[in-house]
This record gives structure tokens, C-alpha cells and sequence, in this order.
């Protein structure tokens, strides 16, 4: 990194960064990392599908008790929670905003409610449903999705054109192609082996975070 490395105490860019969990089951390790990552970050997501709801609860009280806040943690998962001060939002994935009517989604809210998404059309039908924000992916090629090809920037500009919530850019993100993401309209990245499998998870969140603020800066 350079020399004008933004410090810990720098307020977030409107461009989010949020960061997954591996779903790999690993609390500890996945904690540990944490404590680093999480002043580089808007949010921390437990996406450990293999786990109870209570479970993700005890995970993110987990977060609560190194230091990160509560609105900062999202846990990933099909049920219905009510508004409680460990977590500050839920993230579902395309099936469950269609299964739930918007009068059950109100109901959710207003913890931030995030949904992933892989087209045009199921990105209007969670919007219409009450979704404030969207993943959308995977973007670029990635060792998680190796048999599928990247939905690429054209379809994410599409998806970013096509709805007035904020997209967030998932798959293969990294540093390097951060401009070219806000550049079709995305308001976010989301990753996961990026920064979990870095041998230093904080300065892979760090660099990431550089980047966003270097193309804030190409903006103005």
C-alpha cells in the first residue's frame, strides 16, 4: 500500500465493502480474522448455511464481544427474525423474498434486508418485495463457481440501471477491478476468499479499502 493508506478511524465511503463469511463452520478462526478486518469494512456477514438460526445468533454475539457493532453484522438465512441489538441486518437469498409476502417483509424490517440475486428480473421482483439492497453476481470468475461462467459487467450495469436500491458486485472482487464495478453502477463489492483466505485477512480488507477510496477520488 502507499503512503496515503487511509488509517482505522476514517469514515466509510458510500461505496460498501461488505465481506461473507467462507461457510466453512470455523467460529474461531472466522472470529479471530475479524477482530482485524472489521474496522476496514461496512459489514461483516455469517453466511454458515450448515448452522442453526441460534446458532448465527451466538456467531454474531461473537462479533459483539471483539469489538464489532451490532449494525455492522448481517446474518444470511431464510427465516423471519425480529429486530433485536445483535445484528443490524438479515441477507436471503433469491427464493425466500419470493416465498414471503411484503406484509410478512415489513414485518422484518427495519433490520437492513439484503437479497442475492443473478438477473434483471429477480433483481425488480426482490426490490418490489422490500429488499433495500442487492448482491449481484458472481461477476467476475471465481475458484467458488468454477464450472459457471461470470455474469460480467454488462449484466451487472443492467441490474444496476434496471432498479433504484444499491447493487453490491459479488465474485472475484479485488482491488484492481474496483473502478470498473462503481463504474457500471454498483454501490458496493461483497467478497469472500479474497480477504478470509489472505494470508493477512486485515491488509487484503485494508487494500480493498484503499481502492474504493482511490476511485472516490478519480470521481470527484
Amino acid at each position: 500500500m502507499n503512503s496515503t493508506v487511509i488509517s482505522h478511524e476514517r469514515v466509510h465511503e458510500s461505496f460498501e465493502l461488505h465481506v461473507v463469511s467462507t461457510g466453512a463452520g470455523d467460529q474461531a478462526s472466522f472470529v479471530k480474522a475479524a477482530k482485524d478486518v472489521w474496522p476496514w469494512v461496512d459489514y461483516i456477514h455469517i453466511r454458515e448455511k450448515q448452522l442453526t438460526w441460534q446458532d448465527k445468533i451466538g456467531w454474531a454475539e461473537s462479533l459483539r464481544r471483539i469489538g464489532v457493532p451490532s449494525c455492522r453484522i448481517v446474518i444470511n438465512g431464510s427465516e423471519l427474525p425480529s429486530q433485536n441489538d445483535i445484528y443490524g441486518g438479515v441477507h436471503w437469498g433469491k427464493d425466500a423474498i419470493r416465498n414471503y409476502n411484503p406484509a410478512v417483509i415489513s414485518n422484518v424490517q427495519r433490520l437492513r434486508l439484503g437479497v442475492s440475486v443473478h438477473s434483471i428480473d429477480e433483481a425488480k421482483i426482490a426490490e418490489e418485495r422490500g429488499a433495500d439492497y442487492l448482491f449481484f453476481g458472481h461477476v467476475y470468475s471465481t475458484n467458488s463457481k468454477p464450472d459457471l461462467e461470470p455474469r460480467g459487467l454488462y449484466a451487472l450495469a443492467e441490474v444496476c440501471s434496471g432498479v433504484s436500491i444499491p447493487v453490491m458486485a459479488i465474485g472475484g472482487i479485488e482491488p484492481g477491478n474496483i473502478h470498473a464495478i462503481r463504474s457500471a453502477g454498483a454501490q458496493g463489492v461483497a467478497v469472500i476468499s479474497n480477504v478470509w483466505a489472505s494470508d493477512s485477512p486485515d491488509r487484503a480488507a485494508a487494500l480493498l479499502r484503499q481502492a474504493i477510496v482511490d476511485t472516490e477520488s478519480l470521481s470527484r
